[in-house]
C-alpha cells in the first residue's frame, strides 16, 4: 500500500473546490486522480477532517 498524500495537497484540493471550482478541473490541477478529489470532499463534509485513515 502506498503512502498518503501530504496534508498540504489535502487542503489545496478541498479549497480549490470550495472556490468553485469542479472536481474534475482540481484533479487536473494538481496531477491526482478524480476518484482522490471526490473522496477528499467527501471525506470533508462528513468529518470536517482531511487526515488519513489508518
Amino acid at each position: 500500500m502506498g503512502k498518503p498524500h501530504p496534508m498540504e495537497l489535502r487542503e489545496r484540493v478541498v479549497l480549490f473546490v470550495n472556490e468553485g471550482n469542479s472536481n474534475r478541473e482540481a484533479a487536473r490541477h494538481f496531477r491526482v486522480s478524480p476518484r482522490f478529489v471526490n473522496n477528499m470532499m467527501i471525506l470533508h463534509r462528513s468529518s470536517g477532517s482531511l487526515r488519513p485513515a489508518r
